[in-house]
């Protein structure tokens, strides 16, 4: 069990919660059933990602796993939003989010830690008390978050929430927009953009062994052919045997990338 200290857990309760989050998030939250989880966006008018979640409902509450770096931010935007809802918001900073492999789930009876099922993977979030997280060097918490890169998960920071559109992160690919459901902050953009084929920028993942990483938001090149296109860094994880980047650019998806270029110096990309 690996915990995670760049993520974090807000828990939505009382009778309206599920209608609340279903009419301020990008995924269809309300077709949850009990233990079920779903990626999903919050977005600002313009269809800008300000948050990814990974939501699940647990009983009569639901539950959201999100960067530890926009948590409070992310929890006071919505909390303007209750009006006169029915439904408490509360970031649980009494929890640790930690992360483990399906062969290494407890038993039921072995945990009352809420238990929160990664889409699409063999891997859980446990939300253990403090006292029972398990502690982890930082090569393996760096391990977790590069192979979560490369399925195309990027938690986002202060510096790239609100950059981008769900679809330039690839966040649709991810089940955590649902084109069918009702609407939310910007779904009229994610909308439009997604049925008129508008989207020119896409996420590519690039892995090279230097362990060079550019800030977030920074420009590099990436090469492929002998030509080279611009892209943008949305996160990047460092560690002993490289780095992972991952950036958003116009490169036609199809294309190999074979370099990548930052500060003068150009990197091959494995």
């Amino acid at each position: 069990m690996i915990a995670l200290p760049y993520l974090s857990v807000v828990r939505f309760s009382d009778a309206d919660a599920g209608g609340f989050l279903q009419n301020q998030l990008s995924a269809d939250v309300l077709a949850l059933g009990n233990g079920e989880s779903t990626f999903a966006c919050y977005c600002e008018p313009k269809g800008r990602v300000l948050a990814l979640m990974l939501v699940c409902r647990i009983q009569e509450s639901y539950y959201a796993v999100l960067s530890s770096s926009l948590a409070e931010a992310i929890v006071e935007r919505l909390r303007i939003y209750v009006m006169r809802s029915k439904v408490s918001i509360d970031v649980l900073s009494e929890r640790t989010v930690s992360g483990l492999h399906s062969d290494d789930m407890p038993e039921p009876a072995q945990t009352s830690s809420p238990t929160i099922p990664v889409p699409g993977s063999d891997r859980y979030f446990l939300l253990t008390e403090h006292d029972m997280a398990t502690a982890t060097d930082a090569s393996l918490v760096a391990a977790w978050m590069t192979s979560e890169l490369q399925r195309g998960i990027t938690w986002l920071r202060p510096e790239t929430s609100g950059e981008f559109l769900p679809q330039m992160l690839g966040f649709d690919e991810l089940g955590a927009v649902n084109f069918r459901k009702g609407c939310y902050p910007g779904q009229e953009i994610v909308a439009r953009t997604h049925y008129l084929g508008k989207v020119k920028r896409h996420p590519r993942v690039l892995n090279t062994t230097t362990g060079i990483c550019p800030g977030l938001l920074e420009k590099v090149q990436v090469t492929s052919g002998g030509k080279a296109y611009d892209a943008i860094v949305a996160d990047c994880v460092q560690s002993s045997g490289g780095a992972c980047l991952f950036v958003v650019t116009r490169m036609n998806p199809d294309l190999a990338a074979e370099k990548v270029e930052y500060g003068g110096k150009a990197e091959a990309v494995l």
